[in-house]
């Protein structure tokens, strides 16, 4: 019940990531981090529109980032360091991932459809104006 006790998260101890638990949790971010580079490689290999490219990077970046934090994290709690390791910094964590996924998925739903539209206009513009083709 320690867990719903706002001095439990805002306390500097180092948060203890022994047994299940931390397991668990350094094999989400690495998991993390594999998606990313799982991702990497399949973006690389495909010949996917430019628009599924945008997304697929900015999913990497997040993956990555993010999975590479968690890891830090994980490490300077494992060893026990107050301040670097402390429990306020996963909620902090998973607030973070959450907003970027937020972002994501606004990218995704609501100006990569808008990119795509502004991109048809300015190619049905341009095949009547010389120059040369793309």
């Amino acid at each position: 019940m320690n867990m719903f006790n706002p001095l439990f998260w805002f306390s500097m101890q180092a948060a203890n990531v022994g047994g299940v638990s931390g397991k668990v949790l350094l094999g989400f971010f690495l998991l993390l981090i594999l998606v990313g580079i799982v991702c990497r490689i399949v973006l690389m290999h495909t010949s996917a529109d430019r628009y599924l490219k945008l997304i697929g990077k900015r999913v990497i970046t997040c993956s990555l980032t993010m999975g590479f934090i968690g890891v830090v994290l994980f490490f300077f709690s494992y060893e026990g360091i107050q301040l670097f390791g402390a429990r306020f910094l996963y909620p902090l964590w998973v607030i973070g991932f959450v907003a970027w996924g937020a972002f994501l998925v606004k990218f995704a739903m609501k100006e990569v459809p808008a990119l795509r539209e502004k991109n048809i206009r300015e190619h049905a513009k341009s095949k009547y104006i010389p120059g040369r083709k793309k």
